[in-house]
């Protein structure tokens, strides 16, 4: 998929936000028959049932397959890392990033396991976008062009996507995109990451979020303005992922906090345009709860994990797998 950019970037997103196909409401109904088929009215298969319907419907076929998918794993990082709101630093974000690419991170040996494809989007982590409490962290014009750039991520045709994020300081910036759109205290969007391991930095990170917000008082009516200029490369880049899987008929499971916040701008200006996403698993931490109870989505597991680098999006597609499986492999009357 091409993206082109034209004078006014933002209007060009919102037109692709606007316009994002439906389900497909053919196959949405042909799923719900044959569950209706192979389980008793009082569902048995429970929650499997109704992600089966849902891989139909944002699939477009029944039954739904998961033979290629995928996680796609966003690297980036942010200058507002340097205020001391992370255990984690640059070193520790490329430390990351070789791991990831050499096969020897979390996310890896999951994928593995549950038959992934697995692939590393840089977002110059190298060079990290500018600190957020005292200027925004893209202009116009980069935001929309790293929008394009996600979207331009999905080339591989897979039926199915996992999306996760890694890089110092995201999760800083995720807590501020989320209470600029739903409001509440720093303190509580702080609650994510690996400063909620140390006291002292989920308080610098507090004040970190506090500080950019005062920093951009004003601005900040418009999601894409809270993206653009809150958030970073990572959360555009997983936006525009979002919404070229949508175009492209490919259902996508969220992972990780970072990932709910690129979802939570979407959801702000559209709420349908992401009927098409799952969360794959939950952190402990309240505020990834309570992110996602905004978006609406409830998550597949909820096993304490909180790597955010695909991990739990990959552990879900081993659910999403069995539950396509049992939709097209069980026999009428089985139960």
């Amino acid at each position: 998929m091409v993206f082109q950019i034209e004078q006014q970037p933002f209007d060009d997103l919102r037109d692709l936000i606007a316009k994002v196909p439906t389900g497909n409401a053919k196959y949405q109904k042909q799923a719900l028959k044959r569950q209706m088929e192979i389980a008793l009215p009082s569902g048995e298969l429970g929650r499997l049932a109704e992600l089966a319907v849902w891989l139909s419907t944002w699939q477009g076929q029944c039954p739904p397959t998961i033979n290629k998918p995928q996680v796609i794993v966003f690297a980036s990082s942010h200058g507002v890392a340097k205020r001391g709101v992370s255990a984690y630093g640059m070193a520790q974000t490329i430390s990351k990033i070789e791991d990831l690419t050499s096969g020897k991170g979390g996310v890896n040996q999951i994928a593995g396991t549950v038959g992934c494809g697995l692939k590393i989007v840089e977002l110059a982590p190298e060079l990290p976008t500018p600190d957020i409490t005292a200027g925004a962290a893209l202009s116009e014009q980069d935001c929309a062009a790293t929008f394009a750039f996600g979207m331009e991520a999905i080339s591989e045709k897979p039926d199915l996507i996992g999306i996760g994020a890694v890089g110092a300081g995201a999760t800083t910036s995720a807590a501020a995109v989320s209470l600029a759109l739903y409001g509440g205290a720093a303190s509580f969007w702080a609650q994510s990451g690996s400063a909620i391991q140390k006291p002292d930095l989920v308080v610098a990170k507090s004040k970190a979020i506090d500080a950019a917000l005062i920093r951009h008082r004003g601005k900040l009516d418009d999601p894409l303005q809270v993206m653009r200029r809150l958030g970073g490369r990572d959360i555009a880049a997983v936006a525009g992922a979002i919404i070229a899987a949508r175009y492209q008929k490919i259902p996508v499971v969220l992972d990780g906090f970072v990932a709910a916040a690129s979802a939570a701008v979407l959801h702000s200006i559209e709420p349908s345009c992401i009927d098409h996403c799952i969360a794959g698993a939950v952190t402990f931490r309240d505020s990834h709860h309570a992110l996602l109870d905004r978006i609406g989505k409830k998550p597949v597991l909820d096993l304490g994990m909180g790597l955010g680098d695909g991990s739990g999006a990959a552990l879900a597609i081993s659910i999403l797998k069995a539950a396509a499986a049992c939709h097209s492999g069980i026999g009428k009357g089985q139960f």
